[in-house]
Parts: C-alpha cells; structure tokens; sequence
C-alpha cells in the first residue's frame, strides 16, 4: 500500500507539472495574432519536427494515449511485459510530453486529457517497476495501467469520480461491461418516472440552479450533439486508417506539412479560436456569451482536430470534443430560444458521449465540473441516447478500435 501511494503521489505531480506546461505552450502559442503571416511556415515545420520526432524515437507517443493505455490494461501481464512495457515507457511518457507542447506552441487543435490519461499511467507503472527493482516485490500489471490511466483522468478535469467510471467503462474488462447498457436504462427510465409523479425533488434541497429544459428539448440536443460525435469519431478512425499510408516513404513529410496548412487556412478564415483546446470557447458559452461565430465554430473546430490528429502528432481529443459539443447545443438554443448555457452543457455531454461511446464518463465529468443535482438526469438521458444510437447502428467503438492497431506487438517474438 506505502508503495501504491507513493506511485499515485507521483503520478499526481507529474500530471499537475504536465498541465502548467500545457498552459504555458498555449498561452505563448505561436499563431496569426502572435507571428502573424510567420504562421504559413512555423506551423507546418513544428508539426514536421514533432511528427518526425514521434516517428524515430517513440512510435507509441502518437495519438490521444487512450487506446495505448487500454490495451496495456488489457494485455500487459508477466508473460508480455517486454512487448507491451514500450507503449508506457519512460520514452514514450517523455517524448509524448515534448511533442505535445511543441505542436500546442505551434498552433495544434487538441487537448490535454488524453494524453495524461497516457502519462499518468506510464508514471504510476514506471514508480512500481523501480520499487519493484528496489525491494524485489511483485504486482499486478494490468491493475497498474487501469489505475495510473484513471488517476490521470481524475487529475485532468479534477473529477475523482469520472476517473472511477472511466477505469469501469474503458480500462477494464469485467461484468459491468456486459449489463452496462441495461442497468443504466433501467435507471434513466425509473428516474424519468419518478420525475413525472414527484416533479422536481431533492432530498437535501438545492442551491442556485440552471434553467431547466424541455424534455424534447434534450431529446434534440442528445440526438444531434451526439450525432455529430459519432461524425467526429468515425472521420477520425477512417482517416487515420486512410493516412497511415502516406506517414512512410516520399510522402512522410507531405501529410503533416498539408495539415497543418489545412488547419491554418481554417483558423484564418474562423478564427485562432478554434485552436487550441477548446475550454475557453465552451467557458463562454456556459456563461450565455453567444456570438454569430458560435454557428461555424463547432464544425470548424472539427475540422482543424481532425487535421491535427490525422497528422500523426500527440494530442488529446476530450476538451475539444466538449467545446464542439457546447457550440453545437448553443446553436440549438439559439435557434429554439432556450437556455444558451443549459443547452451547451446537454451538448458537451452528448457529443462526448458519441465521439468515445462511454455515457457514464461522459454525463460524471459534466456533472462534476458544474455540480447541478438537477442536470444529472438531463444529462444521463443525453449521454445514453446516443451511446445507444451508436450501437443499433454499429457505429464501430473509437478508442478500442485505435487500440487494436497495437495487436501486432504481442506477435512480435
């Protein structure tokens, strides 16, 4: 236990010290409003170096991090530590960490939260192994990458909670996997019943609460915000199966030169504000501040997370799918003269939800940033309708797809 904790005190640092440097990179980044026309060419050469980087030293420090630390939850035992141990490495945590503040510093449309997902398992699991040297003591592996990955989620929104539901929903292989969908049904009915008969009800009472929504209302917003998620986690896959193709040969310098230019022509045309994260954009639109730049940005900011992804760069896709998901149902309250911040809160939670296919996670993160009681059913029945939309329709599962391109390491003799 002593050495658990001493592993998650460090993972914990490790994540905080990450997040500042992120804040640094995007507060000094390198844009038209800082470099002005200089952008044309530091951008494609920041995304070439980091790409390149990425290429000859570390491999595994591409993409979000999700997928690489579900399938060392899933495959990382005694008997293929050595295959799987260099998806957590300490040079693939490193170079990840490098890469990614460059391509921020640059311009880059992606986030943080994946990634330290990424890190903080590849910390927690990196203390384990040096004690496990020191003292000579053996643990489980799998449980230290599900452990470490959530922690680092926890840390990243500072929401304990979604930590715990992503270890269920994502990291791990177990029962709940199985009755998920039937057991949260069951609750979302029961709960939408007890609603009806007792209107709104809190045990303790409430404080200050958001405006209130119809029940088509969220419906809508579940239906469309959630759709344009699956849009967004299906163009990733798809693309990046697509693109792989051009990261070797003649052409590996060509795809991230095209894409960062694609993203800058985006940004020029929008606005640098659909770089970056995201937060700030969906801050303001949780705080009503609503603009006519609020209809292009979603789909902007779609665009540009696409490009930064398909490159072949590190980044994270959480905040920017809750900024895109706020515009969208920003959009959808402007239209339908409803709450601008309520319906830009159903929307983080239902394109989340359809981008990653995790509802739980999706609807806890939100509910633990804003601590509404009365949103939590809102946002359950958003995170549910499109998470089982994705399902009838097969719509494949993004981060367990992306992991299953690292199958061929465990062949590897």
């Amino acid at each position: 236990m002593f050495v658990f904790i001493i592993a998650a005190l460090a993972t914990g640092a490790a994540c905080v010290l990450f997040a500042r440097a992120f804040d640094w990179a995007l507060r000094c980044r390198l844009d038209f409003m800082s470099v002005g026309h200089w952008a044309w060419v530091i951008t494609p050469l920041g995304f070439v170096v980091a790409v390149e980087i990425i290429r000859r030293t570390a491999p595994f420090a591409a993409g979000t991090g999700i997928p690489q630390t579900i399938f060392a939850s899933e495959h990382f035992t005694a008997e293929n530590e050595a295959k799987v141990y260099p998806l957590l490495s300490p040079r693939t945590v490193t170079v990840k960490i490098g890469t990614l503040l460059l391509g921020v510093w640059v311009g880059a449309s992606t986030g943080r939260e994946g990634p330290t997902v990424h890190i903080a398992a590849g910390v927690f699991l990196g203390t384990l192994l040096l004690f496990r040297r020191w003292l000579g003591f053996e643990f489980d592996r799998r449980s230290a990458a599900i452990a470490g990955g959530a922690a680092g989620l926890a840390a990243a929104f500072n929401t304990p909670l979604a930590g715990v539901t992503f270890a269920i929903e994502e990291l791990s292989e177990n029962y709940f996997s199985s009755v998920k969908d039937i057991v949260l049904m069951a609750i979302i009915v029961s709960a939408v019943v007890a609603k009806m008969l007792t209107g709104e009800y809190a045990y303790f009472g409430r404080l200050g609460e958001p405006s209130s929504l119809p029940f088509l209302a969220v419906l809508l917003i579940g239906v469309i915000s959630g759709g344009a998620g699956m849009l967004f986690g299906t163009l990733l896959l798809r693309g990046s199966e697509v693109f792989k193709r051009y990261s070797r040969g003649s052409m590996r310098f060509s795809l991230p030169i095209a894409m960062a230019f694609g993203l800058l022509v985006v940004a020029k045309a929008v606005g640098t504000h659909t770089l970056g994260p995201g937060n700030l954009i969906a801050q303001d639109l949780l705080n009503d501040h609503f603009g006519s730049w609020a209809f292009v940005f979603p789909w902007a900011k779609m665009a540009t997370t696409l490009m930064t992804y398909w490159s072949g760069l590190s980044g994270g896709i959480f905040a920017p799918c809750l900024a895109m998901g706020a515009g969208i149902g920003a959009d959808i309250g402007q239209w339908t003269h409803l709450s601008i911040s309520t319906c830009a809160l159903i929307g983080m939670a239902a394109f989340l939800s359809g981008a990653i296919q995790a509802p739980m996670t999706s609807f806890v993160i939100i509910f633990e940033m804003t601590g509404y009681h009365q949103m939590l059913l809102p946002l359950m029945l958003a995170s549910m309708l499109p998470f089982m939309l994705a399902r009838l329709l097969g719509v494949p599962h993004l981060y367990k797809s992306l992991a299953a391109a690292y199958e061929p390491i465990l062949k590897k003799k």
